[in-house]
């Protein structure tokens, strides 16, 4: 009997306990919706904002000139050294002259040779002159002696020329500078065979000197020509000067990616000798920018974006962006946003679009 009673007794409870899940899964009232997260925000606007900008460069000569003779031959003497300082008419070296000598002396030869044949024919078509004007001579004669005469005067002509070009080459045999200027880089040391047209030395003019910089590409576009740059020395940083952009590269560097950019300095000081390290300073202006607290950027799609919360319904927007550039625990926003837009300042990582939230009072 008792064991009867055991049996009906758990026959009840699991009766029970099916009719309470039975009526668990006939309950369909929805849970409570969450709560709106609470959010710190901030109210942007429009903001003028400049970048100052330093870079590191070096002092280099405007204008470097390749000089060689503008003949073949081989080097005599070298008269200059790298660091030397030449002035204009200068002989930098000389050439071995002994051919282009005997070539000046042949071409004198010939000019001798010729001036004397065209005294020979003016006078013998002087004499045919007068026997024709005697009706001694026939015409023809006489237009025999001319055409001779005016021969030999264009060969004498002819003669004159190729001195001219002989002794243009025995002054080719000296090596003259130009303009005053430093000798950076040597190509040949005597005794050696050269070119025509192969450098022999280089010289930096000393008249102009430029600031050369490898600006990166995402500030290239930044740059201007003629735009002010401040040029200080890095060895003193007392030594200062200004300068002017002049020139921009149209390429970048295929292996730094970098642009080079030459600064002009009308009125460099003498300490800012070819080589010398510089910095050169310059505020570029980046237009009407929107400024958020670095906290506030997140991603979409691999690119930057920021939460903009939507005013009527209070829910989520994730809204891409691009930055003009980050500074100092904020970020520079070029475009994306517009004044009056409510930023999400702090714990973006763990919102989600849409998300409805709620607006934390300012600390």
């Amino acid at each position: 009997m008792q064991r009867d009673g055991r049996r009906l007794t758990i026959i009840a409870i699991s009766a029970l306990a099916g009719l309470a899940v039975l009526a668990a899964c006939q309950d369909t009232t929805p849970p409570p919706p969450a709560a709106p997260r609470p959010v710190r925000t901030m109210v942007v606007d429009l903001r003028d904002r400049a970048e100052t900008i330093s870079q590191t460069g070096d002092i280099r000569p405007r204008y470097e000139s390749d000089l060689g003779f503008q003949i073949n031959g081989r080097v005599a003497r070298r008269f200059v050294d790298v660091g030397a300082l030449v002035n204009p008419g200068d002989v930098l070296a000389i050439l071995d002259d002994s051919d282009v000598v005997n070539e000046l002396k042949a071409a004198e030869a010939e000019v001798l040779s010729a001036q004397a044949s065209a005294q020979v024919a003016l006078a013998a078509f002087r004499r045919q002159q007068q026997l024709f004007d005697k009706k001694i001579a026939a015409q023809a004669a006489l237009e025999n002696a001319e055409a001779v005469w005016k021969s030999a005067e264009a060969k004498q002509q002819a003669a004159i020329a190729a001195r001219e070009n002989a002794v243009n080459r025995r002054n080719y045999a000296e090596l003259v500078a130009t303009e005053a200027g430093v000798v950076t880089a040597i190509g040949a040391n005597r005794g050696q065979v050269v070119g025509a047209g192969q450098m022999v030395a280089r010289v930096a003019s000393a008249d102009a000197r430029d600031a050369v910089f490898a600006v990166p590409e995402r500030l290239i576009g930044g740059a201007a020509m003629g735009m002010p740059v401040h040029v200080g020395l890095v060895a003193d940083p007392t030594v200062t000067t200004l300068g002017v952009l002049r020139e921009i590269s149209p390429a970048a560097d295929p292996v730094t990616r970098s642009y080079r950019v030459r600064v002009t300095l009308p009125n460099a000081p003498a300490a800012m000798t070819f080589g010398a390290t510089i910095n050169g300073t310059v505020t570029l202006g980046n237009g009407r920018v929107i400024v958020v607290p670095g906290s506030a950027i997140t991603s979409s799609f691999g690119g930057p974006a920021v939460f903009v919360v939507d005013p009527d319904t209070a829910r989520l927007i994730l809204q891409p962006v691009v930055i003009a550039r980050y500074e100092d625990g904020v970020a520079l926003i070029r475009s994306g946003l517009r004044a009056g837009d409510r930023v999400v300042t702090a714990g973006v990582s763990k919102l989600r679009p849409d998300e409805t939230v709620k607006l934390e009072p300012a600390p």
